[in-house]
């Protein structure tokens, strides 16, 4: 491998240490298949392994891209374990993916046993093989290897593949069965693997790695998918550089793009540890612009260009941006977390780093940055710095424990690669910038909020007392602010779907509403009055099916009790109070309440601050802050009946709302409240009716 691309291994230099080639550092990657969907590019590839010297290549792996500079790794989509009726261990060799009819079909060969198809819902995965079989397999030989496959404008699919000879054949519209022979073409000069076909224009294309080694890539052309197809040339000459390559090739965002793998990122890692390189399958992909000329053929490209491509489009760091997003990352790996397509960086430590490029932070610039981190094994932190590994320091966010850390960041304006500079020892999950024109300022919650996005909310009141259910914090109503400002939940979705519309999980907790699904490190905070001085008792309301669960509670960032030891409950939907005191005096005021999750699974219905001579819950559920002249209070004569005595009976609705009283007088059954209740005007839907005792009833007036 002589004369090879040497790449300087001192990253602090501009220019070349942070040159867009490879496109992919968080793998080794080779076999690049991209495939455009929507606004998004998606490229799989396969992967030779870290300590590989030959092949060794066992699963299938996912980036995707919107601007072809800055990647999102999604790790491995597929693997040889998906392939059932196949033993092989080895050989996850080059693979192509398409999208049809709403499904995504994955062509992947198994040396010596032909070539399999996988079929997912989403362009993640999971890849699940619907034949147990293979799709072809010719038996006299071992050179069913490198699909491709088109689905042509008129509907119909074909695959080609083969080292060293040329198949095909035609695809059903399942994709998942063939139709006719296989085709066996004449030898195409140069044509050695890794065919690609492809449309572009009115001109059919064959590309593929020309004959080894070194390989290049060659192309061929044709009037049809099926040929005959007339020898072009070089897409890119044969390099010394490089012993393989295998092309991939679309159109994206108005431009072209090849696709061919290198060793340049093996290259690279051998120059920083200081030896010599020599030569094993650890490959890498690069990308460059190809042009046609007016005839459809190809402009020829020397080779790999070390800048990659130009930018499409400035990167917007007011999202949710996956950590795994990078240009470049320096010895930084990912590895699969929660749903299909998630996944988080680790091996943080120090000398490690990101880079995104392009991010237009705007004339405004960002106000914060928060920093999703788990497994945080010491303390820890992320320095985010601008355009270069020692430039500007625009956000530190410092760190011993998992969560979501929010930290002031100033300077950030207008234009700028970004890298994150890592220390310590931890993983990450996303980054967050927050604008300063459109930072939402935290405040409270209501419910009318709901339905009225003007209303005035009343504080919840941490009183020496409980008189009432202003005393007591519903654990859904969290303020509101967004993400980063009044909560952290560690996926995307509101897994309960209940209440609220943000991704905080909210489920149904009898006649009202909880917090569920929680996960270690995730918080939740609340604006609350303080009415009182001193230590106080509290009494909380939870549920959980684990053995045990905890949390811990803080005002204002300080502790106010340990870590509270939750029991278990047998199960997620029954319920019991937790009663401790604060370990820290509170002082009155405005302040802001956080509940920290330091377990995995438990539900949060209420809690409550102050001293009461009955059960919290029995106060919660049996008052109102409504005054009391405004509440109807409906008398009603009954004819009396056995075992009942003449009282008072509160109204609710399932939500757990006062709705008003009524008063029986005499003996009363239960025909005889349903009468009385009918009677007032309560005769549409379920209510809850409470006695003077506490006793509830369920009264249903459905159909």
């Amino acid at each position: 491998m002589k004369n090879i691309l040497s790449v300087t291994s001192v990253l602090a230099l501009a220019g070349v240490a942070f040159a867009q080639q490879p496109i992919i550092t968080t793998n080794y990657t080779a076999d690049p298949a991209p495939v455009v969907h929507g606004d998004t590019l998606y490229l799989y590839t396969t992967h030779d392994e870290d300590n590989a010297e030959g092949f060794m290549m066992y699963d299938w792996l996912l980036h995707t891209s919107t601007d072809m500079v800055n990647w999102t790794s999604h790790g491995a989509v597929a693997s040889l374990n998906d392939i059932q009726w196949s033993t092989k261990t080895n050989g996850a060799w080059a693979e192509q993916v398409v999208f049809r009819n709403g499904k995504w079909y994955m062509y992947v060969p198994i040396h010596g046993n032909g070539i399999s198809v996988l079929v997912a819902d989403s362009p993640y995965g999971p890849f699940k093989e619907p034949l147990n079989k293979a799709l072809v397999w010719q038996r006299q030989h071992w050179n069913d290897i490198d699909p491709t496959v088109l689905v042509d404008d008129d509907g119909q699919a074909y695959m080609y593949w083969g080292n060293p000879d040329l198949y095909m054949i035609k695809l059903n519209e399942d994709m998942i069965s063939t139709s006719g022979n296989i085709v066996t073409y004449p030898k195409i000069k140069d044509y050695q693997e890794g065919p690609w076909l492809y449309k572009h224009g009115s001109h059919y294309y064959m590309a593929f790695a020309s004959t080894c080694c070194a390989e290049g890539i060659g192309y061929a052309m044709s009037d049809s998918p099926t040929g005959p197809w007339t020898y072009k040339g070089d897409v890119m000459p044969h390099s010394s550089r490089s012993n393989g390559n295998h092309p991939g090739i679309v159109d994206y965002k108005g431009k072209s793009y090849v696709f061919g793998h290198h060793y340049q990122l093996w290259h690279q890692k051998s120059d920083k540890l200081g030896l010599k390189f020599q030569h094993k399958e650890r490959r890498s992909v690069g990308v460059a612009e190809m042009k046609y000329n007016a005839d459809g053929t190809i402009q020829k490209i020397d080779w790999w260009p070390d800048n990659g491509v130009p930018q499409l489009e400035d990167f917007n760091p007011y999202k949710r941006v996956e950590a795994e997003t990078m240009s470049w990352g320096e010895e930084v790996r990912v590895r699969k977390s929660g749903v299909a397509g998630n996944t988080v960086i680790t091996n943080l430590t120090e000398g490690k780093y990101t880079k995104i490029s392009g991010v237009e932070f705007g004339d405004a610039g960002a106000e914060s940055f928060s920093a999703s981190v788990l497994n945080v094994k010491r303390a820890s932190s992320v320095t985010v710095r601008l355009d270069k590994v020692d430039g500007p320091v625009v956000a530190k966010a410092e760190f011993s424990k998992d969560g979501l850390v929010i930290v002031p960041a100033e300077g950030a304006v207008g234009k700028h690669d970004v890298f994150f500079i890592f220390a310590g020892d931890f993983e990450a999950d996303y980054w967050e910038f927050e604008d300063s024109k459109t930072a939402v300022p935290q405040g409270p919650f209501c419910e009318e909020m709901l339905t009225d996005p003007e209303a005035k909310c009343e504080l919840p009141v941490i009183g020496a007392t409980l008189e009432g259910k202003k005393n007591f914090i519903e654990f859904e109503n969290y303020d509101v602010g967004g993400a980063g400002k009044a909560y952290y939940d560690m996926d995307t979705k509101n897994q309960g779907g209940k209440y609220r519309e943000d991704r905080v999980d909210v489920v149904a907790a009898g006649t009202g509403y909880a917090i569920g699904y929680t996960q270690k490190g995730e918080w939740l905070e609340y604006t609350v009055n303080v009415d009182a001085t001193g230590a106080l008792p509290y009494e909380l309301s939870y549920a959980t099916g684990m053995e045990r669960a905890s949390i811990q509670l803080f005002m204002d960032g300080e502790a106010i009790t340990d870590e509270l030891e939750l029991k278990g409950t047998g199960d997620f939907d029954e319920y019991t109070t937790f009663k401790g005191k604060t370990t820290k005096e509170l002082t009155k005021g405005e302040h802001v309440l956080k509940v920290q999750i330091t377990t995995d699974y438990v539900n949060l219905d209420w809690i409550a601050f102050g001293a009461s001579d009955k059960p919290a819950e029995e106060i919660r559920n049996g008052s109102s802050e409504t005054p009391n002249d405004t509440i109807p209070a409906f008398v009603i004569s009954t004819p009396a009946f056995d075992a009942r005595i003449s009282d008072e009976y509160k109204v609710f609705d399932l939500m757990g709302h006062q709705l008003g009283k009524i008063r029986l007088d005499g003996g009363v059954s239960v025909m005889g409240l349903k009468a009385g209740l009918k009677a007032a005007g309560y005769h549409k839907g379920t209510y809850l009716v409470r006695s003077s005792s506490g006793q509830t009833l369920k009264i249903n007036f459905a159909k």
